[in-house]
Parts: C-alpha cells; sequence; structure tokens
C-alpha cells in the first residue's frame, strides 16, 4: 500500500531487508541439517592426524607447522563450528537489532521534522529582526555592525535549516531502504505512536528482570557455546561471559528505567512549559489586534510558543523511544 508504519516495522524487516534475506539463505543452505557434533569430531581426527605428523617431522619447520594445524584444527572443533540453534539464534537476533534501528529511525525522522518547524518560525522572526534593525539604522537607532550582526543571524537561520532538510532526507532514506523500498521511492510515512501510559506505568525492572534473562539473546547464544565446546579453558571463558550476560541484563534494565524515568520528566516539563507559551501566544495575539504591541514583538511571541509546541513533541518522540529501548531489553534484545 506504500504506506510505511510504525506497528508493521518487524514484518518489513523480515520480509524485504536485505541483511534478514541473506541471513536466512545463507542458513538454510549452510547451516540446516548439519551434524555438528560429527563436524567437530572431523575436526578433532585431523588434529590427531596433524599430531603424528607433527611426531614424526625430521625438521622444525615441519614440525612447527603440523602443530599449528594440529591447534587450529582444535580451535575449529571448540569454537568456530557452531550448531543450527546458535547460528539461528544469532540471526534472529540481528533481525531484532534491525527492527530496533528501524524503529529508532522512524524516531529521529520525526524528531528532525520538528526541529526543522521550530528553525522555520524561528528564522522568519530573525528576518523581521533584520528588517526591524534596517529601520532602526535609517533613524540613528541602529549601527551597521548591529544590521550585519542580524543578516549573520539570518544566513545561520538558512544554514540550520538546509542542515536539517539534508538530515531529514537522509534518514528518510536510510528507513524506507531498510524496510524494503527503493532509495528513490516516496512512501507515506505514517505518524509514530501515541505515548501509552498505562504501558509506561506497568514497567518494573524488579519484576521484569526474570523476563528480560529469560528471552536475551547473547545470553541463549553463550549458553549454548559453554555447552558445545570441550576445550577447558574455552570452557571457563564462555561460562564467564554467561555469568557477564546476566549480571549486564540487569544493569542494561535498571539503566533503561532509569532513561524512561528521565524522560517522562521532561516530557512533564514540557507539558506545562507549553502552557505558559500558550498564555503568552493568547496575550499577545489580543496586544497585536489591538495595537499595543509591534509585529516583531508579536513574532516573538508566537516563535516561542512554536517552539514550546515542537519542543514537548520532541520530548514526547523521546519518551516513546526510552519505552521502546526498555522494551527491547526485556524481550531479549541489549545495545
Amino acid at each position: 500500500d506504500n504506506k510505511l508504519e510504525f506497528d508493521e516495522i518487524k514484518d518489513l524487516i523480515h520480509e524485504y531487508n536485505p541483511t534478514v534475506q541473506n541471513n536466512i539463505e545463507t542458513y538454510n543452505k549452510t547451516m540446516k541439517g548439519v551434524d555438528y557434533d560429527d563436524y567437530s569430531r572431523q575436526y578433532l581426527l585431523q588434529a590427531e592426524e596433524y599430531d603424528r605428523e607433527a611426531g614424526d617431522a625430521t625438521d622444525d619447520v615441519s614440525t612447527i607447522t603440523a602443530e599449528l594445524s594440529a591447534a587450529q584444527a582444535r580451535n575449529k572443533a571448540a569454537i568456530d563450528e557452531k550448531d543450527g540453534i546458535t547460528v539461528s539464534c544469532e540471526n534472529e537476533l540481528a533481525e531484532k537489532k534491525l527492527v530496533q534501528q528501524a524503529q529508532s529511525t522512524m524516531n529521529s525522522y520525526y524528531q528532525l521534522q520538528q526541529q526543522l518547524k521550530a528553525a522555520e518560525k524561528s528564522r522568519e522572526l530573525t528576518e523581521a529582526n533584520v528588517n526591524a534593525t534596517k529601520n532602526r539604522q535609517t533613524v540613528q537607532m541602529a549601527t551597521q555592525a548591529d544590521v550585519l550582526a542580524a543578516q549573520q543571524s539570518l544566513e545561520d537561520a538558512d544554514a540550520q535549516i538546509l542542515s536539517l532538510t539534508n538530515q531529514i532526507e537522509t534518514t528518510r532514506k536510510k528507513l524506507i531502504t531498510m524496510t524494503g523500498w527503493k532509495q528513490d521511492a516516496v512512501p507515506e510515512i505514517k505518524a509514530m505512536p501515541e505515548v501509552d501510559l498505562e504501558r509506561l506505568a506497568a514497567f518494573n525492572p524488579a519484576a521484569d528482570l526474570a523476563k528480560a534473562q529469560e528471552n536475551d539473546y547473547t545470553l541463549k547464544i553463550d549458553t549454548r557455546q559453554a555447552a558445545n565446546v570441550t576445550n577447558g579453558s574455552n570452557q571457563k571463558i564462555y561460562a564467564q561471559n554467561v555469568a557477564n550476560d546476566t549480571q549486564q541484563i540487569g544493569v542494561a534494565l535498571n539503566t533503561a528505567y532509569q532513561s524512561v524515568q528521565q524522560a517522562k520528566a521532561a516530557y512533564d516539563e514540557a507539558a506545562l512549559n507549553l502552557e505558559v507559551s500558550q498564555r503568552s501566544m493568547n496575550k499577545a495575539s489580543v496586544q497585536y489586534q489591538v495595537g499595543s504591541i509591534s509585529r516583531l514583538e508579536y513574532l516573538q511571541a508566537e516563535s516561542g510558543f512554536v517552539s514550546a509546541q515542537t519542543g514537548l513533541e520532541v520530548k514526547r518522540l523521546a519518551l516513546l523511544q526510552a519505552m521502546e529501548n526498555y522494551s527491547w531489553i526485556v524481550k531479549g534484545v541489549r545495545s
């Protein structure tokens, strides 16, 4: 339907993302149905053969070469040959991280849109200030330096708008190509979802920790590899990885929860700021209609109001992103 919706991103990534499709194809060609226990045994047999070659060697070069080959074969048997479950888990993690990245990119796209809206309104005020400064110069109430400074501010505003416009287009192209469209396509990017305050209230790191540990893909992978390796030193390494994963999940979950709380506080503050700005805007509108303030003063109030509006929306999007980050950890995906 040529529409990109937030809730459809996971399905679009699964069906159309080239990295995901390549991983699925490679897995089906090389991993499905492979007996990795037998694979590992073959490498161990190769290592034994190289050991015999090293024992029969008549010169140092041949001995070293055979010993190195034996070590490499054992390393293959112990570490490199992952079973199908591990590879499948790695592929699933890679796919979910792409979904996470695409969702974050869509969020950034809309945050940039809000920043552009505020910058354009600020430019309107800056341009009015240039004209006002020129008018004051004609009655010797402003200097040429004042005019140049105002004009420089206008040029800076134009540069900011151009930069934001370019960032928006770059972000848009990244998002649509990740989700299956060509770079020159123009799908309709639908609005971001609203913040679900009931969902937010249900966040509880202590209660969610067990689920996060159960779902964590990195922990699953390391646990599987710890069970597969036969080399004693490698077993210790993977056992330590598992212990580290278990601890880091709790740290990540608590950190994400604190970020959610901070984002919610910033959102609430922005909401209050908009209320104050709305009252100032209403007052300025009345004053401008009766001629008690200048157009420049009215534009100042209007620019402040638009800034408060866009600021609230940016904080809403930031809160939504923080909530998604927390949820991803519970679902087993850590950055």
